[in-house]
């Protein structure tokens, strides 16, 4: 395992590949629209109209449905349960709050703040994606006090934390990923994840997997598309996840796409369940960027 010094250094060397900072031009504002995937504004729509309408009912139901359980005992068993999943919805706010308050001092206390003398490779990738979107830089940080490389909104400030657990197990991928979680996590500020009313949403359906399912899909459909723009080589990150560090230069991506458009099961049974999961399989990210014409062949 490395420490976050260890991979620091790492990133440190090989640094021609990742300072080039000409790029295309400024991005308008109809292509940042294009950007986000087709259906993510509705779906959601639909899940914040749903998770509304069943914390009214929960909340009514546990207030005034004491007598009904207590003449079904099959279902009153379950009213603790009830009583809990109350709380976490009705508490969302709070963790909200104090989610945003624990990445803040994480980002304070336990990592390293990049800037252009602090790791200036890396900052160079933050400068140049920003500077194709034309928005201010974020603060950025390289952690390994968090599991995954996340995003914020803090008292005005937008932050990034890279955590080093994406990368530190590919050393030769190290620049690949870099540039591509920077630039996906550039769209999740773009597309207003950060703000307070997008993450009340995914916390508030958090409980609930068959809402939280298809708002969290969607929404990484969406950053892939800002991943995959911003950083043309980001199909070496996404398909390291399969076949490990030493083998991502020598897949051939025709075969894996044929092998994705025979193998992948269909129906509405499988993708119902897949709105359940808690991460997007591999393949749906790879096939989502090739109908979007996102592709970039290694």
């Amino acid at each position: 395992m490395h420490s976050l010094w260890d991979v620091a250094s790492g990133l440190l060397r090989g640094n021609d590949r990742v300072t080039n900072t000409q790029g295309p031009s400024l991005l308008s504002t109809e292509e940042r629209v294009r950007l986000r995937h087709p259906r993510e504004r509705r779906v959601a729509t639909v899940v914040g109209v749903i998770a509304a309408i069943l914390a009214v009912l929960l909340g009514g139901f546990v207030f005034w449905g004491t007598e009904w359980l207590e003449a079904r005992p099959a279902i009153g068993k379950y009213k603790p349960q009830l009583d809990i999943l109350l709380a976490a919805v009705l508490g969302a706010p709070i963790l909200v709050g104090y989610a945003k308050h624990r990445r803040r001092e994480l980002a304070q206390v336990e990592s390293i703040r990049v800037s252009a003398t602090q790791l200036p490779e890396i900052h160079q990738v933050l400068v140049r994606h920003c500077a194709r979107l034309g928005m201010q830089l974020p603060d950025l940080y390289l952690s390994d006090g968090v599991e995954h490389t996340t995003s914020f909104a803090w008292q005005g400030h937008e932050c990034i934390i890279l955590s080093t657990h994406d990368f530190e197990t590919c050393p030769e991928s190290f620049h690949e990923i870099i540039d591509f979680m920077i630039a996906r996590q550039i769209g999740n500020i773009c597309l207003g994840y950060t703000r307070f009313a997008s993450e009340l949403l995914k916390s508030f359906v958090a409980p609930v997997p068959f809402l939280r399912g298809p708002l969290g899909q969607f929404r990484t459909y969406s950053c892939d598309r800002y991943g995959a723009f911003l950083a043309p080589r980001a199909i070496r990150a996404v398909i390291v996840a399969a076949t490990g560090d030493q083998l991502r230069n020598h897949v051939n991506l025709d075969a894996y796409l044929a092998q994705l458009d025979e193998g992948i099961p269909k129906g509405w049974l499988t993708s119902l369940l897949g709105l359940t999961r808690k991460r997007v399989p591999l393949a749906n990210r790879v096939l989502e960027l090739r109908r979007a014409g996102l592709l970039t062949k290694i």
